[in-house]
């Protein structure tokens, strides 16, 4: 499983076209970093730290850290305004046995609100990575292969993400194209480039009760050099203070989700990953855990245009 892993490994640096961007099971709670149209549409400041640990007891697994925080911008004294601001920041840092990479990615959004109970954002990410490949930990059967002849680390820049996203009251959705430039990778590998991946998000909030509410979302990925992949959760919250759901990710995992809030500004979500693919053989499942904070009045929360349900 080792050797399996480590020259997957080394077919990515020989053509990072087939390179995907990290997944994450609690997208529903992390929707910034699959689309930058979100920065703004919550009323107040937005802080979400995470990790993520996947395929646990295998060498050389993916695991991820990342931040982000994102605001919407009103004049001095204005608690609601139609129209909107949104600016963000994106950092996220990925290692999956000799490759990794670092983000780091602004963001702005314009909000507009199109009804009384609709708005449409268009955003976009901006920054740049730095790739990383460890040709001295590699095992390889050609020492001549010239992929292993270059740099040890890298800079790609910029890096652009368009998104449109739209929502309401009970619904949200969602389009953006990450790594659009499709830029050249220079010093690591051969002829390679990052792939242009798309990530299609949507969701709707059910009441079935005055203090109960079934929240089914999905995820749609597509690159390039890869089939799509769907993300499918279902969960159940109460009072917006604790959710439990369950999901499925096409041909890898079933996935278990909990949310709860605490000290009035806090939120901490954990998902666990059991893996149904083959990996399964070598490897425990997947842990991922997100520490949200967001310091919104009740002022604020009252007298706010649209509560899009994606941040209750």
């Amino acid at each position: 499983m080792r050797l399996a892993l480590l020259l997957l490994l080394t077919a990515m640096a020989t053509a990072v076209r087939a390179q995907q961007l990290t997944q994450y099971t609690q997208y529903v709670f992390n929707h910034f970093s699959v689309n930058p149209a979100v920065a703004g549409s919550k009323d107040c400041l937005d802080v979400r730290l995470g990790y993520r640990k996947q395929w646990v007891g295998m060498d050389g697994a993916p695991s991820t850290g990342w931040a982000s925080f994102h605001a919407s911008i009103r004049p001095k004294g204005a608690v609601v305004k139609k129209n909107k601001h949104g600016v963000g920041f994106f950092a996220e840092s990925d290692q999956a046995g000799n490759w990794g990479y670092t983000r780091l990615l602004l963001a702005y959004a314009y909000n507009m609100q199109m009804s009384r109970d609709y708005y449409v954002s268009l955003g976009f990410f901006a920054g740049a990575q730095q790739m990383k490949y460890d040709v001295g930990g590699s095992t390889v059967l050609d020492y001549n292969d010239p992929t292993l002849d270059g740099k040890a680390t890298t800079m790609v820049f910029p890096e652009v993400t368009p998104g449109i996203w739209l929502y309401n009251k009970v619904a949200w959705g969602g389009i953006a194209m990450h790594q659009a430039l499709g830029n050249r990778i220079n010093g690591i590998g051969v002829d390679s480039r990052l792939a242009r991946q798309f990530m299609i998000s949507g969701g709707y909030k059910y009441r079935i009760g005055r203090k109960t509410a079934l929240i089914p979302s999905l995820l749609l990925k597509k690159s390039k050099a890869a089939p799509w992949a769907l993300d499918v959760n279902a969960m159940v919250e109460w009072n917006r203070k604790f959710s439990l759901g369950a999901g499925y990710r096409g041909g890898d995992a079933l996935t278990a989700l909990m949310k709860v809030s605490f000290l009035k500004f806090f939120q901490l979500g954990y998902s666990y990953d059991i893996t149904t693919s083959r990996l399964r053989v070598g490897s425990s499942n997947t842990h991922e855990i997100i520490l949200a904070i967001t310091p919104c009045s009740q002022e604020k929360i009252g007298l706010r245009a649209i509560s899009c349900p994606a941040f209750d």
